[in-house]
């Protein structure tokens, strides 16, 4: 058997116009190379096809698809749904999985994501069910992951592909830990942190070379090419993207040549050579097309669409244009997005809802088993002298079984139906939440927080629904008199759907305080936002309409000389505050006793504010209750304060990018299968 897992982490999306991770894992124990390297292999399989037994078509079949996916999606597609076709009426499980697996691939590299995912989770369930086949579940998390990348969500891939990684360093399989390595790599590429993403990228390329990995060497390349371009060191970008091209073109890796390329025709656009940029453009396309290469096709476009407007050439830039759109419109248009997502959820779902019939199908045989026993036994104590009255009994016995079972039948029928229009709802109540999601994301300021803090500071933010009550805000204010960060972690009352109405509610009241009514000072702000609040939920002092509120902690750094300023006002959340020449020392400045918009009194109560000086090195967080109140461990309890303040204290001298990792693997690690029991939201930075 020519045994082939096909499409593992087949391209990991870096950008539209950048690169792509070409071919990964393509087979564990074959190599894709054999299509430029053998055809006369092909040819001798073809003749074998025709008169082979069913077994030994399915393994070809299998095999052709495997060889030709870079080649020839549509035609990978064909032989795979022939060995699909043979697999069924075989039975044979474990070939169905393959065959799936396999055309997933071919859609993968048509840029039909969403057919794709389908036939790679369908793949996936058989490969579970079957069980023991760790090296195919390698495969289809991977690949699943690598979906999640195309459509640019990082961290849903990062959940697939750690898992892939996990299993490829149980099984001590080098292939699939380097391509999970460079698919990892991809993810923080995707997050913007480029050294990091060298740096899995580096890890593979070893193990790639030491496995004579040609294809994937090439992709290490483009790869490390692209990451570098983003560093701004064209000339280290060129050296390997070249690298990748001259292999490509070697191993006749059609895919790979589009991609490369392509990247080409970026470096000379970003140099401003776009008569040369738009010739590499030109190339890319017409490799891209020889095997309806969507994706690659989609780049050329784009590309060439700017070089032609670049160089004056408006009408062909127009018409190429459209091109573009109509095909990006196809791609990732917002309907396929969510229905991914969807699939997503109901594999999950379904996976629990097999485990649950399994379970109600042995109790049932069970039962059935026993009764039957029991009847058999009875007859031969009763005797021949019992016979008639056995058979009378017997009689009864079917008829009443038989009105059971008509009544059984008439339940499970009503059940169906309840289930099916509960289903129906469980899904347009989820379509609705993941597109509030969307809305609440859009609030989220990461990018301002990137750019303000540029690596020194970090954000873990971990909704324990699908949207959140925490959400964290900063505003800069520079003006001739002041230059100012404004930055806050806010926890609203309640999590999920509620929470997420109040995060937006409290969004809006400190753009507000400080937009327009030009509040700067953190206890004034605090102050305007809790008469904000009640005014906005029609709180009053004799009877509250609604008794929510926030809980806040609100810093302002303010740069003064080689010093800077750190003004602090908090809602029953503290800053902890960590001194770059006392690093085993955690100072906490409390907030007030109090929350945000809550009637505790006859009047609304006024905030403190509190004044530090800061050196360049000091760090400090701020932070809501989700953390410390997340129960695990090995008995169950809360995490709590103490025990993370020590953890804070002890990656100190740790970037804050790697502290949010330590951070995030603390919580994972403590929380195991217990449930998430709140939101959770920590800010660390870095003077």
């Amino acid at each position: 058997m020519i045994f082939s897992i096909s499409g593992f982490f087949r391209k990991c999306s870096r950008k539209n116009l950048s690169l792509r991770c070409g071919l990964f894992f393509i087979v564990l124990f074959s190599s894709n190379a054999l299509w430029a390297q053998d055809e006369r292999l092909m040819d001798s399989l073809k003749k074998v096809l025709i008169t082979a037994p069913d077994t030994t078509k399915i393994k070809i079949l299998n095999y052709f698809s495997e060889v030709m996916v870079d080649v020839s999606p549509a035609k990978a597609i064909e032989h795979a749904r022939e060995a699909l076709k043979i697999a069924l009426e075989l039975k044979s499980k474990k070939s169905e999985a393959l065959a799936l697996h396999n055309i997933g691939n071919g859609y993968y590299n048509l840029a039909d994501y969403k057919t794709a995912l389908s036939y790679y989770i369908k793949s996936l369930n058989i490969k579970e069910a079957l069980g023991g086949n760790k090296k195919g579940l390698l495969v289809s998390l991977g690949s699943i992951g690598n979906v999640f990348l195309d459509q640019h969500k990082p961290d849903e891939a990062y959940r697939y592909l750690n898992q892939a990684l996990q299993i490829a360093k149980e099984i001590k399989h080098k292939t699939g830990t380097a391509s999970a390595l460079i698919a990892i790599g991809t993810v923080y590429s995707e997050k913007k942190n480029f050294e990091k993403a060298l740096d899995y990228d580096f890890q593979a390329l070893k193990i790639f070379e030491e496995t004579n990995n040609a294809d994937a060497v090439a992709t290490c390349y483009n790869n490390i090419a692209d990451a570098y371009q983003d560093l701004k060191d064209n000339k280290k970008a060129r050296f390997y993207v070249n690298k990748a091209l001259a292999i490509y073109e070697k191993e006749g890796n059609v895919y790979g040549m589009a991609l490369a390329l392509n990247n080409l025709g970026s470096f000379n656009e970003k140099t401003g050579n776009w008569k040369r940029a738009l010739e590499y453009y030109k190339k890319g396309l017409d490799q891209a097309k020889k095997i309806g290469a969507n994706d690659r096709i989609l780049a050329s476009y784009k590309g060439i669409s700017a070089s032609y407007k670049k160089l004056g050439q408006f009408k062909e830039a127009l018409a190429v244009n459209e091109l573009y759109q109509q095909m990006n419109d196809s791609i990732y248009n917002t309907e396929s997005s969510k229905q991914i997502a969807e699939m997503q959820a109901r594999f999950d779902t379904e996976k629990k809802a097999r485990e649950i019939d399994l379970l109600t199908k042995d109790k049932k045989i069970k039962e059935n088993e026993l009764a039957t026993q029991r009847l058999i036994s009875g007859s031969i104590a009763v005797g021949g002298l019992l016979v008639l009255l056995l058979a009378i009994m017997a009689i009864r016995a079917y008829v009443q079984k038989r009105k059971i079972s008509n009544e059984l039948a008439v339940k499970n029928e009503k059940i169906e139906n309840a289930y099916n229009i509960i289903e129906d709802q469980h899904n347009d109540i989820k379509g609705s939440i993941r597109y509030a999601k969307r809305l609440q994301e859009a609030i989220l300021p990461t990018v301002a927080f990137n750019k303000t803090f540029s690596g020194n500071a970090f954000v873990l933010y971990r909704p324990k629904d699908i949207v959140s009550g925490d959400f964290y805000w900063i505003e800069e204010i520079t003006t001739q008199t002041q230059n100012k960060i404004l930055f806050a972690a806010v926890d609203c009352t309640g999590h999920g759907v509620p929470g997420a109405f109040m995060s937006i509610v409290g969004h809006n009241l400190l753009n507000q305080a400080v937009n327009e009514h030009g509040k700067t000072k953190p206890s004034d702000i605090l102050d305007e936002i809790n008469i904000g609040l009640s005014e906005t939920l029609r709180q009053s002092i004799e009877d509250s309409a609604v008794k929510d509120g926030m809980d806040i902690a609100l810093c302002s750094l303010d740069k003064q000389g080689d010093k800077y300023l750190l003004q602090f006002a908090g809602a029953n959340n503290p800053v902890w505050i960590v001194k770059a020449d006392q690093p085993s020392t955690l100072i906490e400045i409390k907030g007030d006793k109090y929350p945000i918009g809550v009637f505790l009194g006859e009047e609304l109560h006024k905030f403190n504010n509190h004044e530090i000086e800061l050196v360049k090195g000091d760090t400090l967080y701020v932070f809501t209750d989700g953390f410390a109140d997340q129960f695990g461990g090995k008995k169950g309890k809360k995490y709590k304060y103490k025990p993370l303040q020590q953890l804070i204290l002890s990656i100190q001298s740790e970037t804050m990018v790697r502290q949010h990792d330590i951070l995030n693997r603390a919580l994972i690690e403590w929380k195991s299968d217990l449930e998430q029991v709140d939101d959770v939201l920590i800010i660390g930075v870095r003077v």
